[in-house]
């Protein structure tokens, strides 16, 4: 630089606070090739070509906000964002994490589109995804989960579930006289007398209920305070008493 020789210090200023820790220190993370890339020239800074009453001087680091309006930071961002939306030149060397990341972005990518063309019907018209990857309704207990697994596949203690696979010995009546369904819980006037159902269109309420995490839990508390599958419409008719 051609001021480099009037200089004695080089200041740096950076918004990444654990870049600007790093960048000095011997690096074990990721992009360890860039920070020793840095180091390097920053030995080389008290060796440069200066004036003879020039001190050498060193490399320091300093870390400032980012996004508080310091004209400095804002034009540094915007030189880094040209800089990352440009082409790289070829062939270009990518860092651990930058790969990292990479791969994490193609993985999902991926595991959606082919989820787009094998999850099962009701579970496309529910709008489930593949994300994340523990779903919420997995902190329900193990009976409720399996119940609104079963609403959402059709696979359970169902009239027609049933009559496919030849169960002669299953019941396929609930006690208000309805063949079992996977959505007839929302629909059974006995469940509905016991407690008020969610309010709104069933065709939106019963995709929150069996496709989101949170829909999920008051579904479950519903169910429990109906008793619907123990009283209502058990798996075999209540002997009575």
């Amino acid at each position: 630089m051609a001021h480099s020789q009037f200089a004695t210090n080089l200041w740096i200023c950076l918004d990444n606070l654990e870049v600007a820790t790093r960048l000095l220190s011997p690096s074990t993370g990721s992009s360890q090739e860039a920070f020793e890339s840095f180091r390097t020239l920053a030995a080389g800074w008290p060796l440069r070509e200066r004036l003879p009453h020039t001190k050498s001087g060193s490399v320091q680091i300093r870390w400032v906000p980012g996004h508080t309006k310091i004209p400095e930071n804002e034009a540094a961002d915007s030189a880094a964002k040209e800089g990352a939306a440009s082409t790289p030149p070829s062939p270009c060397k990518s860092s651990y994490a930058s790969l990292k990341r990479h791969a994490k972005t193609q993985s999902l990518s991926a595991a959606q589109t082919r989820w787009q063309t094998i999850a099962p019907q009701t579970y496309q018209d529910l709008e489930i995804t593949t994300s994340p990857k523990r779903p919420g309704e997995l902190q329900l207990n193990r009976l409720n989960l399996g119940h609104i697994i079963a609403a959402r596949t059709g696979h359970g203690d169902f009239a027609d579930y049933h009559e496919r696979f030849n169960h002669d010995d299953a019941h396929l009546l609930c006690r208000c006289g309805a063949r079992k369904a996977p959505l007839h819980f929302f629909f059974c006037y006995i469940a509905k007398r016991r407690a008020p159902r969610p309010p709104g269109p069933p065709s939106e309420v019963i995709s929150f209920l069996l496709g989101t995490a949170k829909e999920a839990q008051k579904l479950a508390t519903w169910l429990a305070e109906t008793r619907f599958f123990e009283d209502i419409c058990p798996r075999q008719p209540l002997l009575s008493t």
